[in-house]
Parts: C-alpha cells; sequence; structure tokens
C-alpha cells in the first residue's frame, strides 16, 4: 500500500492543482493525505481535480479563515477507512 502525506500550502490555483495531481498519477497511490488546503469545501468536482483516479472516497475538514484544511482520498478496493464524526 503507498500512502503520501503532503503540505500543500494551498489548493486555489488551478496551476497548483495541476502539479498536485500530475505528480500523484505519477506515483500509484492507494492513499493521499493533504494538508493546508485552504477550502472551506470540498465537493466531488474539487477531489477529482486534484486526483484522478475513477473510484475514490473521500473525506475532509475544512479550512477555518485563511488556514488549515484536511483532505484525505483513498481507493476503496485497498484500504478500509473508518470514518469518525
Amino acid at each position: 500500500m503507498k500512502i503520501i502525506s503532503w503540505n500543500t500550502r494551498g489548493l486555489g490555483s488551478r496551476n497548483k492543482r495541476r502539479v498536485v495531481k500530475d505528480f500523484l498519477r505519477s506515483e500509484n497511490l492507494d492513499v493521499v493525505m493533504i494538508q493546508e488546503t485552504k477550502k472551506v469545501k470540498c465537493d466531488r468536482r474539487f477531489v477529482g481535480s486534484v486526483w484522478t483516479v475513477r473510484n475514490k472516497e473521500w473525506t475532509a475538514l475544512p479550512a477555518s479563515g485563511a488556514s488549515g484544511g484536511i483532505l484525505i482520498i483513498w481507493t476503496p478496493k485497498n484500504c478500509v477507512v473508518r470514518r469518525r464524526y
């Protein structure tokens, strides 16, 4: 199982998301954990702009103001993630 954790310092710009997406695609990962997204809302379209794997699940914690935000994406066939709220 391949896992990456990355502090992106924001994913607001399309160019930064493209760099992240291209890197993640090249690594063939199972779990991606991204800190400092600086996004208040992470919807399906946004998650797809970061990781292009077709069958994926994800969860996110929103940013507070101009800092924070966590996004975790995984392929369900390779791992089990239990969500706690």
